[in-house]
């Protein structure tokens, strides 16, 4: 691993999280806090892949873990963020790895977004070319054969992950590839070209991708957005390519296969996530351990809530100020914080495009919770340091490992951020 920088108390890694014991010691971290992906695809990124499926990824992470968990002292907790769909998944990584799941904090917040996709535009949108998507398939998935190659052998010669599976599939999702990717893919099989009619059908076919099928330009104009959708309003506020030009509204169904579905979804609106609170094995008994290692127990003083005249002890449920703002009489039970601002999220790094920030506030109150005081805390997937950026303002060490440079580039620049607001509120 490369280090990026190095202080007295913080240090940042470029490297692959599980290679950890390579840049620490066995039995040196007294906490670990961290937010790696969920494996459901996060924005078409890499380093989210939902294509190896629940076996793939959760072996992954368990192995990431199991290595992260010879560096964590006994008794040492692991504060691990999983999306409520995944968490199963996450959590049996993390048994897996050797450690005891204690409980799962919840955090609730007001600002999420459904991401679900309309039935009823979706049956109007159909192309009905399933079968020229199949034929196109199979016939890649007989050169293959014939090359004698595997699907993971393809991915990995055109520098993708999982999509073979989809360009070779009789079942779900078949997908014909990109014009980008045949000459590739017709080297591997050593053809100069795809013989007719696929050559013909794998043409018409990439040239329709992203175009509707011909019944949804029967349904009637009914008027325009006001502006674009909420998803590429977040991808613009996150620095990433967005469309954020108004659509024409085309809301009656035109077929009566449609109509049967108007109204109907595939998703919830996300209100939640989770962290799921793991520990490492004890030496003897809490209070053996405590005394021998520091670490064991949970900070319950410094992580009381105060409201109403009252210090209560901390729950496993958090809220953002927007959920808070549904439970005005009973919100002082919990803890709540407001998700990061754009002025918190960019500080020190000019722009922040990592897609999941979170806020500073609650992550000095989940380290708060499980580091002992001058301990150290690990993240292993630091993203864009916002773990680092809270265990700092705590007082304790830090230690960061982030595989991707841009975002390691932009942990470095927080955290010198902070580091120097600091030195400055100290200066008289």
């Amino acid at each position: 691993m490369k280090t990026e920088l190095l202080t007295e108390r913080i240090a940042l890694f470029q490297g692959d999280a599980a290679h950890v014991t390579q840049v620490l010691s066995p039995n040196s971290i007294d906490a670990i806090v961290t937010d790696p992906p969920a494996g459901v695809g996060l924005l078409d990124k890499d380093w989210d892949s939902d294509k190896g499926g629940r076996d793939q990824w959760v072996s992954w992470l368990a192995g990431v873990m199991r290595e992260a968990f010879r560096v964590l002292k006994p008794g040492g907790h692991a504060l691990v963020w999983a999306l409520p769909r995944t968490s199963h998944w996450t959590a049996t990584a993390l048994e897996d790895a050797g450690f005891e799941v204690r409980d799962i904090l919840i955090h609730l917040f007001g600002t999420g977004f459904p991401k679900s996709l309309d039935v009823a535009q979706a049956i109007d949108k159909q192309k009905g070319n399933r079968d020229e998507v199949l034929v196109v398939t199979r016939w890649i998935a007989e050169m293959r054969d014939k090359a004698g190659l595997t699907n993971a052998q393809l991915n990995a010669a055109l520098g993708l992950r999982g999509m073979a599976g989809h360009w070779t599939s009789q079942g779900a999702q078949p997908y014909v590839p990109h014009r980008k990717h045949w000459l590739a893919l017709l080297k591997l099989f050593g053809v100069a070209e795809p013989p007719e009619p696929i050559r013909s059908i794998a043409e018409r076919i990439i040239a329709e991708k992203g175009k509707p099928g011909p019944n949804w330009f029967q349904r009637a104009v009914t008027g325009q957005h006001h502006e674009a959708s909420a998803g590429q309003r977040w991808r613009s506020r996150n620095g990433l390519n967005a469309n954020l030009a108004p659509k024409e509204r085309r809301d009656e169904p035109a077929t009566e296969a449609a109509r049967q579905w108007q109204g109907w979804g595939t998703a919830l609106k996300p209100a939640a996530e989770h962290w799921i609170l793991v520990r490492k094995p004890l030496t003897g008994t809490v209070a053996a351990n405590v005394l021998s290692h520091g670490t064991g127990a949970l900070n319950i003083e410094a992580c009381r809530v105060s409201g109403d005249g009252k210090e209560r002890w901390p729950a496993h449920v958090t809220f953002d100020e927007e959920a808070a703002s549904y439970l005005s009489d009973e919100v002082s039970r919990f803890f709540y914080v407001a998700k990061p601002s754009r002025s918190e999220r960019h500080a020190g790094a000019g722009l922040n495009t990592h897609p999941t920030v979170k806020s500073i506030a609650l992550m000095r109150w989940l380290c708060r919770l499980v580091t002992p005081p001058g301990g150290i805390v690990l993240d292993l997937f630091a993203g864009s340091g916002t773990t680092g950026v809270a265990a700092l303002a705590e007082g304790f060490e830090f230690v960061g490992i982030e595989r991707e440079p841009e975002y390691l580039a932009l942990a470095k620049a927080r955290l010198e951020h902070a580091m120097q607001q600091r030195c400055d509120e100290a200066t008289p």
